[in-house]
């Protein structure tokens, strides 16, 4: 999806351009030109982020559900837990990561987050938040989120940085997230997501998952994370759920 909103960006500067041909305006062409051609790059580096082509992005099939050998529905038992029992585990680890996704975005969680980094440092756990190229539905995304919510800039990790460092990492913290940390691009050469760079949020100790539903990500496909042996499931919404954690965190 940041891909094609780029993409459609370039569109727009060149429809402004073409509009300046007609209206014989050269402002028009060339600020028309200049978006058009940066929305065009910037569509090409991100592909490059996810480490596919732009056509595979485009046109690779993105957005069909994949399903599981035969049709069968995956029914690998899933662990989950209230914010009652997640707080205690939070408040008790030495390092925490939050990885941030499309789902903090849409409840608009980003300010609840930023509170529960807080009193997570107040209590002396170490907390970083780790950030993917193309987490969101805009380059950048999270990054304005959590700027709009005054997280420190130097909390915020690349995922070439923050990687080496998942399996010395207490908990991971995903808050929306899902594509961009699916095992499955790393381990499974058939995935529509293959070869995409992601956080290796399964690489920690304990994974804790504020998710909605069970449902796929963008891409249309199911998520391995989900049943591993060291993930939790907060089923919620990702605002609602912060502010469980956060309520609980205080009377700890």
């Amino acid at each position: 999806m940041p891909t094609v909103i780029a993409l459609l960006n370039s569109y727009a500067g060149l429809a402004c351009s073409a509009m300046g041909f007609a209206l014989d305006n050269m402002l028009l062409i060339i600020v028309g030109a200049l978006d058009g051609t940066s929305g065009f790059i910037l569509a090409v580096i991100m592909c490059k982020a996810m480490n596919r082509s732009f056509s595979n992005v485009m046109f690779g099939g993105f957005g069909q559900v994949a399903t599981t050998a035969g049709g069968a529905v995956d029914d690998r038992p899933v662990r989950s837990m209230t914010a009652e029992e997640a707080a205690p585990v939070l408040e008790l680890a030495s390092s925490v990561v939050i990885i941030p996704g499309y789902g903090m975005a849409v409840a608009q969680a980003q300010h609840r987050v930023a509170e529960l980094y807080e009193h997570l440092e107040e209590k002396g756990v170490e907390v970083k938040f780790a950030i993917h190229p193309v987490a969101g539905r805009m380059p950048g995304h999270m990054n304005v989120l959590l700027a709009e919510a005054d997280v420190p800039y130097d909390k915020l990790v690349e995922l070439e940085d923050i990687n080496p460092e998942m399996p010395q990492t207490d908990v991971a913290l995903i808050i929306g997230a899902n594509d961009t940390i699916n095992p499955a691009a790393r381990d499974d050469p058939q995935s529509l997501i293959a070869g995409m760079p992601i956080i290796e949020a399964d690489k920690a100790k304990t994974v804790m998952i504020i998710k909605r539903s069970m449902n796929a990500g963008f891409a249309g496909i199911d998520n391995p994370i989900y049943y591993n042996e060291n993930t939790q499931m907060l089923l919620g919404d990702a605002k609602k759920m912060s502010e469980q954690l956060v309520k609980e965190l205080q009377e700890l």
